[in-house]
């Protein structure tokens, strides 16, 4: 899918599942895109987040709040 080359690959993930929900309830196009768009730009955030961790290499336990 080009979804993967597009490198969106929560909306590629999620894809089948909200596209046959929005089918049942009805969603116009627009807010199946908005929601897929929300999804996708969360899950960036917290993989960023995680990956800023990762790299500080902060000890176990540790925090920013307890320096």
């Amino acid at each position: 899918m080009l979804l993967g080359t597009l490198r969106l690959p929560t909306i590629a993930r999620l894809w089948p599942d909200f596209c046959s929900r929005a089918d049942k309830e009805g969603w116009p196009a627009s807010r199946l895109l908005a929601a897929l768009a929300e999804l996708e730009l969360a899950e960036r955030e917290q993989r960023r987040i995680q990956r800023h961790l990762t790299e500080a290499r902060l000890p176990p336990g540790k925090t920013l709040d307890a320096f």
